[in-house]
């Protein structure tokens, strides 16, 4: 199954490696095997995406329709998602995409409705963290009700990369910010572990750096065409007027009388990727973080010792791979999963975790939307109250 990647970042070689690593990990499980196809690039990246498997072009629209390709690899910043899917679905492609779903909300409807009306093509996103072992069985552990209904959900997802030094790119223009970079992956995570969504939310936003520089003369003056008062001139360079949030936090309810929280920010010193939560439930509590992948820790109420077991999830009730006990996994092998995982739901086979469709994703842009709307109008909003918008 030929893969073409549209767009050519970091992901696009972590991608290549992945693919590539499906066969390896899991030989002869599916009927088919995917083959590194071709790339889509910015000029000046095709000796890269050469060097690393793909088939370099720069026509993006020939790359998403060319017949050849079995699955398109949507890698581009947000706010292309939506034409780019159009396309691939339009031309029979099963389609994997970057989260957040799309730039926009009324985008992120119209992808789920292309979605619903292909059904046969895979429709992917990538909340790559659904892939970890821990989380698997922590989910598991959720479904059989082991601890009884749950209670509270605490998700947080903070870096540290987001300072007053770091310039102008498209994460900090409209269809960035961190709610819908990280944010989204922490209520993509309550979802895939209670089943729950949120049912109103209140939201409080800030943006700490409310001007960053841009590097590129040739990206500020294509800015500066379309949008002129979102660039300014001063100590001699261009510098972007930024309206998105550097950090967001939220209050929720959920069903069931269950409530929640989110945190996520860009400007948390000490922290690199620190996506993690914490579920409190009748009889006991799961909490898991990024930074300690290859554990859930896990506390039961009901027994005397009262302390947190802390388990390494990689054997083979909860993990998809393991060299060996004690062998740990790391992002590369999160991505491999993924990849596997849609070859699986492409080729018919079972689940061992539910991928995110993009119905899922809407799910999230429309709490997205929801957090956005309180802050904005500093009142509780419903999801109910979160509707397409019009064209």
């Amino acid at each position: 199954m030929k893969v073409t990647i549209a767009g050519f970042g970091m992901m696009g070689c972590v991608r290549a490696v992945a693919y590539e690593a499906v066969q390896r990990y899991f030989p002869r499980v599916c009927p088919e095997k995917y083959e590194l196809y071709e790339a889509s690039v910015q000029p000046g990246q095709e000796e890269g995406a050469n060097d690393a498997g793909w088939k370099a072009t720069t026509d993006l629209v020939a790359a998403l329709s060319n017949p050849e390709a079995w699955v398109v690899d949507i890698c581009l910043p947000n706010s292309m998602h939506y034409e780019a899917a159009k396309i691939a679905f339009e031309n029979g492609k099963h389609v994997f995409c970057e989260k957040p779903l799309a730039g926009n909300l009324l985008d992120a409807y119209k992808m789920a409705e292309i979605a619903a009306a292909h059904p046969d093509q895979l429709a992917s996103v990538n909340y790559i963290y659904r892939r970890s072992p821990a989380a698997i069985y922590a989910r598991k552990i959720l479904q059989e009700g082991r601890f009884g209904k749950v209670m509270e959900v605490v998700c947080s997802y903070p870096q540290s990369w987001g300072g007053p030094e770091t310039p102008y790119s498209w994460r900090f223009d409209d269809e960035g910010g961190t709610l819908a970079d990280l944010g989204s992956h922490a209520l993509d995570m309550l979802y895939f572990q209670t089943g729950m969504r949120p049912i109103e939310v209140l939201g409080l936003q800030t943006t700490h750096i409310k001007e960053r520089k841009i590097l590129s003369r040739e990206v500020a003056l294509r800015i500066k065409e379309t949008r002129p008062e979102r660039v300014v001139e001063h100590d001699g360079h261009y510098w972007f007027t930024v309206k998105i949030d550097d950090a967001t936090d939220a209050l929720f309810t959920l069903p069931d009388g269950a409530i929640g929280s989110l945190h996520c920010t860009r400007n948390a010193w000490g922290t690199e990727n620190s996506h993690n939560f914490v579920i409190y439930c009748e009889h006991g509590a799961l909490r898991w973080n990024y930074d300690d992948l290859n554990y859930l820790e896990i506390y039961d109420a009901r027994t005397p010792e009262r302390g947190w077991v802390r388990m390494l999830c990689d054997r083979k009730e909860c993990a998809y791979f393991n060299f060996a006990d004690g062998h740990m996994i790391g992002y590369r092998d999160l991505t491999v999963f993924a990849c596997y995982e849609n070859l699986r739901k492409i080729c018919g086979l079972p689940e061992i975790a539910p991928i995110a469709t993009f119905a899922d994703a809407l799910e999230v842009e429309r709490t997205i939307a929801a957090i956005r709307r309180s802050w904005k109008e500093r009142r509780w909003v419903k999801l109910s109250e979160i509707t397409r918008p019009e064209e």
